[in-house]
This record gives structure tokens, sequence and C-alpha cells, in this order.
């Protein structure tokens, strides 16, 4: 019997086998380690997969897509690292310094930036007659106060005929009570009449500091106070019956104003003054929605207009800027009322008994104006004064 000679043993194959044994232990090793993460991982994927099936069944506006999901993934921009813009400086001038002259005198400079205040800001220009206009505005107050600045009106017809100048008058109708600005009114009257033909026109106004501010300079600023275009002009409106008996300028209202007072006013004083009378309320932040949803039936029957002045807050004058107001009123509505009244919103006006306010104005009616004496609201309708012959009648407070 032949037994049969084995083949000798490749050392290559042992080691490769010898590989695959370890290679199958380290992956079963790291699968093995991995049971949780795979769960997880597995986990992940039904969850996912669920829905996505569950998508199907939702309505179209409220469908995903695969690029919703993207962006849920998208990663914020990285911030910017830029360094901001440089600041511009447009008025940029050459700063003059100290000087030793000659003499062995030190001469200081001084260096000008910006403007403290305004020289004039307009708030509104009116016709007062085929010749006359009155523009009303606001003016440095140290300007006028320790300065005499100056205005020149002058009137540039459309028609291309020749310009009318004159000089402009002003007025300070608060008492001196401004604080950074004044009150100003230019009267600008021609010596005939301009722009009486409806061909249109501008009024423009030249104002000048005079020296004021800066004895080294006298700075004009050039003001287009009006603007007709032609055929606009209707000299009808001047000599025209009023529109209203009775016409009410309000000063500015500001703060927390209750609506129940404002309410009782207007009632009062509408009541008093009758169908043939308007009411302007100026707003500087005191008509907050509970007074205007008060003012607001008012104005659908026409008997109150509301203007928004809150704009003026800017600029630092007395009282709300009281006369800048007071005067744009007066003469924007001067045509459109036999009398205008000037008194605040916790004034009332009374009048005796057996009177009416259409008695008391026909006995004045020789005046263009007068004044009403003013007394403290008391608890009680009458009070007699220890002086015989004199009664002082006060106006009831609801409260």
């Amino acid at each position: 019997m032949v037994k049969e000679k084995q083949a000798p043993e490749n050392p290559n194959m042992k080691n490769t086998t010898t590989t695959n044994n370890n290679n199958n232990k380290m992956f079963i090793g790291i699968v093995w380690n991995c049971v949780p993460e795979l769960k997880l991982l597995l986990s992940a994927l039904l969850f996912f997969c669920s829905l996505i099936t569950l998508f199907q069944f939702f309505p179209s506006h409220l469908s995903f897509s695969v690029q919703d999901l993207r962006h849920c993934a998208v990663l914020p921009p990285p911030s910017s690292s830029l360094p901001p813009p440089p600041v511009e400086i447009q008025h940029q001038q050459i700063k003059q310094q100290d000087v030793i002259l000659q003499s062995g005198v030190i001469k200081r400079n001084f260096n000008t930036y910006g403007t403290a205040a305004y020289n004039f800001i307009l708030m509104s220009a009116y016709r007062g007659g085929l010749n006359t206009f009155a523009v009303i505005g606001l003016s440095s107050k140290p300007l006028h106060v320790f300065a005499k600045p100056t205005y020149v009106c002058e009137w540039v017809p459309h028609n291309g005929t020749e310009n009318s100048t004159v000089a402009g008058v002003k007025i300070l109708p608060d008492w001196g009570y401004g604080r950074v600005y004044t009150v100003v009114v230019v009267n600008c009257t021609f010596p005939s009449a301009v722009g009486h033909d409806r061909s249109g026109g501008r009024l423009f106004v030249h104002a000048s500091t005079s020296g004021g501010g800066d004895a080294n300079f006298n700075l004009t600023d050039t003001i287009e106070a009006v603007e007709e275009a032609p055929g606009s002009l209707n000299p009808v409106q001047f000599t025209a019956p009023p529109k209203y008996d009775y016409l009410y300028c309000g000063s500015s209202l500001y703060g927390n104003l209750s609506p129940q007072r404002i309410r009782e006013w207007i009632a009062y004083h509408v009541k008093m003054f009758g169908e043939k009378s308007h009411f302007v309320i100026h707003d500087a932040g005191g008509v907050h929605p509970d007074v205007m949803a008060v003012l607001r039936p008012w104005v659908e029957k026409g008997y109150v207009t509301v203007q928004d002045i809150r704009e003026e807050e800017r600029f630092d004058g007395y009282y709300h800027n009281q006369f800048l107001i007071v005067n744009d009123c007066l003469h924007r509505y001067r045509f459109m009322a036999k009398w205008m009244f000037f008194f605040d919103v916790d004034e009332f006006i009374f009048v005796p008994k057996k009177s009416t306010l259409k008695t008391v104005m026909d006995s004045l009616s020789e005046y263009t104006q007068f004044t009403i004496e003013q007394r403290t609201i008391s608890n009680k309708l009458c009070y007699l004064d220890d002086h015989p012959g004199k009664i002082y009648r006060y106006t009831f407070n609801p409260s």
C-alpha cells in the first residue's frame, strides 16, 4: 500500500487564513461595540421614514420637500469680521491754529462748527389780501434778542413781468416767552396788488442774520413761502360772507388728556356756539386713541378739524409752541368766520342768564377784538364778592 505523499503546506495561505480570521473577529468586535449606536441609527431611519409616509397624507398647503429639510440643516453664515465703514466728513474745514505775533502776543483763534439754532423755520404763509401776506414760523430767540435780523419779501410772477420787492415787518407775538426758538410772523405788504391778474407767482422771503451770531458774516437764507399756480387765486374769498359765525382755534394739546373732560367740553361749546361753528384741535401728543374716539363723531359731523402738529416738538419753544400754532390758525381761517375764539380745553365760556352768545357778540359788533376775563373754576355756580355791586360768576366743574 502506497501512502500518498502530502503536499507541503503553503505558509502564505496560512497567513491569509489567520488574517481573515482576525478581520472577522475585529468586525464582530466593532459591530458588538457599536450596537447602541446602530440601534440609535436604525431608530432614526425608522422615524424619518415614518414621517415621510405621514407627509403624503397632509394637505397640499402643508406639504414639505427635501429642499425644506435642507434649509433646516444649513448652518448660519459666519459673522462678518469686516471693519465698519469709515466716517465721511462732508464739510471739512481748515482748523485755525494759535499764532505768535512779532510783538510776542499770542493770537488765539476760534473754530466754528455747526449751527446752534435755525435762522428760520417755516410753518405756513397765507394771503391777507391782494397785496399782503403773513409768513409764520420760528427763529432763534438769541438772534432776535441780541441782534437785528432783517427780512425782505420778493414776489416773482410766473408771467415773467418785473419782480416786486418790499421790506418785511417782523412781529414777535410770544411776549418774550420763547426758549431756544421764538415765534416770528413776517408781514409782507407790497405797495400795490401782486398776482391779482391770476397769472400765479411765488413769494420769497430773504432772512438775513445781519451779523447776529457771527459779526463777520451776514448770512441770508432764501425761503419760498408761497407758490400760487396760474388761476388759483380767488379774490372773492377776501370779501365773501364767512362760512362760520364762530370758529375756535385751540392751543397745542399734549399729555394724558381725559376723554370724559374732552367729551363734556366739546358738547358744551358746540351747543353754545351753534350749528354755524367750527373747532380746530391741534394735536401735540395729547390726542391719544381714547380722545380721538371722542372727537371722531364731531369730525364726521363737520364740527371739528384735528391737525397733527407733533412735528413741532422737535423745536424747543414756549408751551409746545402755542403762539406759533394759534397764529397759524388765525391767518389760516381769518376769512372763514365772523369771530374767532382762543382759549384752552380746561376753560369754559359762560354768559349770564337771559343772554346768549349771539346777543353778547352783537353788542360787541363795533369792535374787532375783545378779551374775556378769566375766573378760577369753583364748585359753586355763583359767588358773591364781599364788595357791594360786584358779582363774580364762576364756571361749574362737573367733577
